[in-house]
């Protein structure tokens, strides 16, 4: 492959790390490269400093330097462009190669830096003492803003690193580099959290004073034995800033954040009291409030499997037989904020939306925690955007999200299990949303509800399995046919579109709430364009804003949502064939 210029000429052993890639890149200047011939100057430059961050045969030196001087690109010239998205592409493109204490954390400088985020090592020029504070231009970040997906997964190799380097005396640990992985603990214990997981002060605040300092500890140890050092009182009068300076003035932060959260919470309930001492309404703790419920979904016992295959998927299935957190409701003010972004995406469908609100604001307006609600049934012709509203409902309120088409199937036992001993053999798929969440709510969207098919020999009807499905008593103990268990169904959210009531029978439309979706006018459809686009992006797997600078057409003439996105992807593919393919490639 030859380049546009000899500068930007792409090493052999970077550019394969392009290609079979076991995931897809979302962010398009990766997926542009390498850039077309007569790119600007700036594209070029962060080419090659891609390719020498990803060539595994260059120096650590020049792959550290590069990986940073990434950062400081982005920040200049791609602040608009979804840095995180690009962070995490080059993170997994890395993740692919040897990590080391230097290049884990020059990629969270890099992050940092593309975030526009400095770090203060010192209060003042003339302190002595160590800090490790974030801050934006002025401001200070306080404990527990988070900075980023791709950093965590970052902070979390660094831990694995240093367990193999620390204790398994894998290779040796300079001083630069121990100072550098307790910077990077610094910033995990203070700025990140573990990947699918929330992470209180408190719980902060025992990492540090536990898992950090286990390793700080053994951190002080290998910078003794830096061979760097002239003596070893020497490497110990280096090292004493970092054990006692960073590790305690980060302990300070962690403590006084914690303190104000408590101090906060115990002020919170007193003033309730202090305002109606007489009230009946359950008075509780704010830890208690806020302590998550668990279930557990299968209930078991689960009989073993003979069949190798069968128990594969039944060890896969395993962690549904222990307790698993279920999805709390977000407090007024949030759910007024999603209604609101709700009704700005779909504003035929105010009255719909008002519905399913109303009902979860009372709910919580009364104490209620666990997220909870009614079948809801909407009902409207096809192509207004029912299915869409269920997906992004199901993203505001954080939801795992399953759709499952009904339309025209006739053989159920996709959604009852297969028994086992055949090839296909598989426990429902209304199981499966729950262990991708490691929860015990889900919502899952039962599309076209009314073309379901009875009829299908063997197999109990459609309709039954669903009153069963449906009914909250029922779903608490409901039977999946390959794991020969009863499972908890009773947190499942569930959702179901529908073209025409006629052929549904009464029973079960009495499980629903049935709400009219509406139609989009023509004014509707034209406001709906961005967030069309936005689909568009994420079904291509790009950055959803990566449309965001295309100037859509003003004579948009079509009646539905779905056609909407028929117009606008034929419309994209004209602006790409007119914008983007000049010709050569280098």
């Amino acid at each position: 492959m030859e380049t546009a210029h000899p500068e930007s000429r792409i090493p052999a052993r970077a550019r394969a790390l392009f290609t079979d890639l076991p995931f897809k890149l979302r962010h398009p200047l990766l997926l542009a490269m390498p850039f077309p011939c007569g790119s600007g100057a700036h594209l070029l430059e962060l080419e090659r400093y891609v390719c020498h961050a990803l060539d595994p045969q260059s120096s650590e030196t020049l792959r550290c330097s590069s990986i940073r001087y990434i950062g400081r690109w982005l920040r200049t010239h791609a602040a608009d462009m979804n840095v995180e998205a690009f962070m995490i592409d080059l993170f997994r493109l890395l993740d692919r190669l040897t990590w080391s204490v230097n290049l884990l954390h020059s990629f969270a400088i890099a992050h940092l830096s593309a975030a526009g985020i400095t770090i203060k090592r010192r209060e003042s020029s003339e302190c002595t003492e160590r800090i490790f504070v974030l801050a934006v231009a002025t401001m200070e970040l306080p404990v527990g803003r988070l900075v980023g997906h791709s950093l965590w997964p970052c902070l979390e190799r660094t831990q694995e690193l240093l367990k193999n380097l620390i204790w398994r005396g894998s290779a040796a640990l300079g001083f630069m580099e121990c100072f550098k992985a307790a910077e990077l603990l610094s910033l995990f214990a203070q700025h990140g959290r573990p990947q699918n997981s929330d992470w209180t002060t408190g719980d902060r605040l025992e990492f540090h004073t536990e898992t950090a300092r286990t390793f700080w500890v053994a951190l002080k140890h290998r910078a003794l034995l830096d061979p760097v050092a002239d003596t070893k009182s020497a490497g110990a009068a280096r090292m004493d800033p970092l054990q006692h300076g960073l590790y305690e003035s980060v302990l300070k932060r962690l403590t006084e954040a914690n303190d104000a959260v408590l101090a906060a919470r115990n002020g919170q309930v007193a003033g309730k009291q202090a305002q109606d001492p007489t009230a009946t309404v359950r008075s509780t703790s704010h830890a208690e409030e806020q302590k998550v419920p668990h279930r557990i979904v299968v209930r078991g016992p689960v009989p073993p499997a003979n069949d190798a295959n069968d128990m594969t998927v039944l060890e896969r299935f395993k962690p549904l037989e222990s307790a698993q957190p279920v999805a709390l409701l977000p407090d007024v003010p949030r759910l007024e904020k999603i209604q609101t972004m709700l009704l700005a995406e779909f504003p035929w469908a105010s009255a719909a939306i008002g519905s399913i609100f109303d009902e979860l604001m009372t709910c919580r307006q009364f104490g209620a925690l666990e997220f909870r609600l009614r079948p809801v049934l909407l009902l409207g012709p096809p192509g207004v955007g029912k299915t869409r509203f269920a997906r992004r409902f199901a993203e505001e309120m954080e939801l795992e999200f399953r759709a499952i088409g009904l339309g025209g199937m006739s053989d159920i036992r996709t959604l009852t299990g297969t028994s086992r001993g055949w090839s296909s053999g598989q426990p429902s798929a209304l199981l499966e949303p729950f262990l991708n969440a490691k929860s015990a709510s889900a919502l899952v969207l039962l599309d076209e509800i009314d073309k379901a098919i009875d009829g299908e020999r063997n197999t109990p009807p459609a309709s039954s399995f669903l009153l069963g499905l449906l009914e909250p008593e029922s779903a608490r103990r409901w039977f999946d046919s390959f794991l020969q268990a009863e499972c908890d169904l009773s947190r499942m959210i569930f959702i179901a579109t529908a073209n025409d009531l006629t052929w549904l029978p009464e029973a079960l439309r009495s499980r629903f709430t049935i709400l009219h979706f509406g139609c989009p006018s023509a004014a509707d459809v034209r406001k709906a364009i961005p967030f069309a686009l936005e689909d568009i992006a994420q079904d291509w797997g790009l950055p959803k804003d990566v449309f965001a600078s295309i100037v859509p057409p003003d004579n948009v003439k079509v009646s539905s949502m779905r056609a909407l996105k028929v117009f606008l992807t034929r419309y994209l593919t004209a602006w790409a064939n007119l914008n983007m393919r000049p010709g050569l490639k280098h």
